[in-house]
């Protein structure tokens, strides 16, 4: 799991967990509790959330590309 501490509630992290829940028809709190209230989070969903925030990192990553390109 990334170990960098990602603000979930702003942009662009806003809504990993609930598409999570969505995807696997699962309480987006039940998932919150999953991930980060236990000491050892549950492996399917550190799997999901963490391929979820690495595709959200390339996508900012691309995008801050694209704008120094056209600056």
């Amino acid at each position: 799991m990334n170990t960098d501490r990602v603000d979930l509630r702003c942009h662009p992290y806003r809504g990993i967990i609930k598409e999570i829940a969505d995807e696997l028809d699962m309480d987006s709190g039940n998932v919150h509790r999953a991930l980060f209230s236990r000491k050892n989070p549950n492996p399917k969903l550190a799997e999901v959330y963490n391929r979820k925030l690495q595709e959200r990192q390339k996508q900012v990553n691309k995008f801050k590309k694209s704008v120094r390109q056209a600056s």
